[in-house]
């Protein structure tokens, strides 16, 4: 019996580390026991340690562990943490305005910077969560407020700016729908990873709404410790003010024009697409994806664990 538990912690942790792998990503002992895959039962930093230390697949570099002859990992995690703090700082400087559209609920960072992992040519994905009936109309002006600052990503400009290419309404807070199956750990990751800058009741049900697939499927959990990626709170005076005047007959009128036009557009572009993308437009979700790579992450993974 003790046999088959080291075995199946050791599958496990190399099944954590060699996902960070394809993102050139090394972790710590305390991140591997953070982020570790398939494994349900309690287990002790030592334990993990001194697992690790009988792998022969995964070595240690200075705090790091890392696949067999892939330290330069290291460097490029640490290098990496420096461009994560600029484009930080420009989540915090366009975020406020982002924050302040009406019927946003919640904003967060996804992919590579919610885990401070972006390199110099990364965009800025964002997920947002817009009040129902009201999509359309938030979603235009927050794409007009980032065309107007000159930071949203569009054609061939892509470093460092915001990618808008996923918004959903309170009703679409459960991502697993949207699994690939037989597995899909890149979305189990993403989704235990998203980091919030607003909206802490909303993510509250992001986290209760994802928390039992997530576990039942992965063996992950969301993290107990505090998000402190909060960065802006309460609704303004103008939030509210816009809110109340597009609130009713009028928000509904102007609501509806909107869909009738962008959804023409946007499934004439869907169908100029290759089979790669991901696109969905709903009422109650919006996703836009050129190039859908789970399926090229989960067969590299599979290769580095022999699974």
């Amino acid at each position: 019996m003790r046999y088959n538990q080291t075995m199946h912690l050791q599958k496990s942790i190399l099944q954590t580390i060699a996902f960070f792998d394809i993102f050139e990503f090394p972790l710590t002992a305390e991140e591997i026991q953070e982020y570790l895959f398939d494994y349900k039962k309690p287990i002790h930093i030592k334990e993990i340690k001194g697992t690790l230390e009988g792998m022969g697949q995964i070595e240690k570099i200075h705090d790091y562990y890392v696949m067999k002859g892939r330290g330069k990992l290291v460097d490029i995690r640490k290098a990496r943490k420096f461009i994560a703090e600029k484009f930080w700082g420009r989540v915090r400087q366009y975020g406020q305005y982002i924050v302040k559209v009406p019927f946003v609920e919640m904003v967060a960072v996804c992919n590579n910077l919610a885990y401070d992992n972006p390199t110099e040519l990364s965009d800025i994905d964002l997920f947002i969560v817009i009040k129902e009936d009201r999509m359309w109309i938030a979603r235009l002006i927050i794409t007009l407020i980032l065309q107007f600052h000159g930071v949203r990503r569009h054609g061939d400009k892509i470093a460092g700016r915001f990618c808008l290419s996923f918004f959903v309404t309170p009703k679409k807070l459960n991502m697993e729908h949207l699994l690939l199956k037989p597995s899909d750990p890149y979305m189990a990751y993403w989704t235990k990873l998203l980091m919030p800058i607003y909206g802490e009741d909303t993510y509250k049900k992001f986290r209760e709404e994802n928390a039992g697939w997530l576990y039942a499927n992965y063996g992950l959990k969301f993290s107990d410790r505090p998000n402190y990626r909060f960065a802006f709170r309460e609704k303004n005076f103008s939030k509210r003010f816009l809110e109340l005047i597009f609130k009713g007959w009028f928000g509904d009128f102007i609501e509806f024009l909107l869909k009738k036009s962008f959804k023409k557009h946007t499934y004439r572009k869907a169908k100029k697409l290759g089979p790669e993308a991901s696109v969905v437009v709903t009422d109650d979700m919006l996703k836009f994806h050129n190039r859908d790579r789970r399926k090229e992450y989960l067969e590299k993974w599979e290769q580095l664990t022999n699974i």
